[in-house]
């Protein structure tokens, strides 16, 4: 009742000002709105509406917005095939979308500077593939530590901008084929990240074909030695019989 009272006391006191009195607590009042809006830029509006805005503003780009599942709020976002350019100034909405993982600029035209506007995105795969983003980009990433995929496929970056991943605990899949990273730095970022995943140009050795070799002549098998046959015995000569000695005949008596 205290406060009501006291609210109360001075609703009537403002009216109890002269005319002159209020004009100027009611200038000072507009002035300070503007002050509070510059310290917070969300002041006064809903966050409900910033989103929608910023999908919006995605979507008249040629972008897309949509959920990666239906079991969660996690979203990509992706600006590739846009049939409109895209630059740094189309990412300013970024911010306002929330629970951005995935996030696909291959093909746009962002700059260093513009991947500056990716802090405090939890991102977790980025696709930058043929873009002119180098070293001072990459910079910019240093603090998206739960990033697991990177594509660096046909952009400016050196060896130097190697170093700026080491500190990216959760990255398992680098690409920097047709970079500017050379195989010194590849190989000096894959001793200090053995569990990181390097893709790099793929390097195909010539196939010199040679010439038909002519079919080997058989050579004749030896032929294997007959097994002999067992010779048929002969039959034995039977050996002729002993004559018996003749009986005489008793010879005939004279007469």
């Amino acid at each position: 009742m205290a406060f009501v009272t006291e609210k109360y006391k001075m609703k009537m006191n403002f009216f109890r000002l002269n005319p002159s009195s209020k004009l100027v607590l009611l200038g000072a009042a507009m002035a300070y709105f503007p002050f509070l809006s510059l310290i917070n830029p969300c002041f006064g509006q809903d966050k409900n509406a910033l989103e929608t805005q910023a999908i919006k503003q995605v979507e008249d780009c040629g972008g897309r917005v949509m959920k990666i599942s239906a079991a969660d709020d996690s979203r990509e976002v992706s600006f590739y095939l846009s049939s409109k350019p895209i630059g740094d100034s189309q990412l300013t909405g970024l911010q306002s979308i929330p629970n951005i993982i995935w996030l696909n600029l291959a093909g746009t035209e962002i700059t260093d500077a513009g991947l500056k506007q990716l802090a405090g995105l939890p991102l977790k795969k980025l696709h930058l593939e043929r873009t002119k983003i180098g070293d001072q980009g990459v910079k910019h990433l240093k603090g998206a530590t739960q990033l697991t995929y990177l594509n660096l496929y046909g952009t400016q970056v050196t060896d130097a901008g190697l170093e700026h991943l080491k500190a990216l605990p959760e990255l398992e899949k680098l690409y920097v084929w047709k970079s500017k990273v050379t195989e010194a730095g590849m190989a000096a970022l894959q001793k200090s990240r053995p569990d990181l995943m390097i893709i790099g140009e793929l390097k195909l050795k010539p196939v010199v074909a040679e010439p038909p070799k002519k079919p080997e002549a058989k050579k004749p098998e030896a032929k294997k030695p007959e097994a002999k046959k067992p010779e048929a015995k002969k039959p034995e000569a039977k050996k002729p019989e002993a004559k018996k000695p003749e009986a005489k005949k008793p010879e005939a008596k004279k007469k």
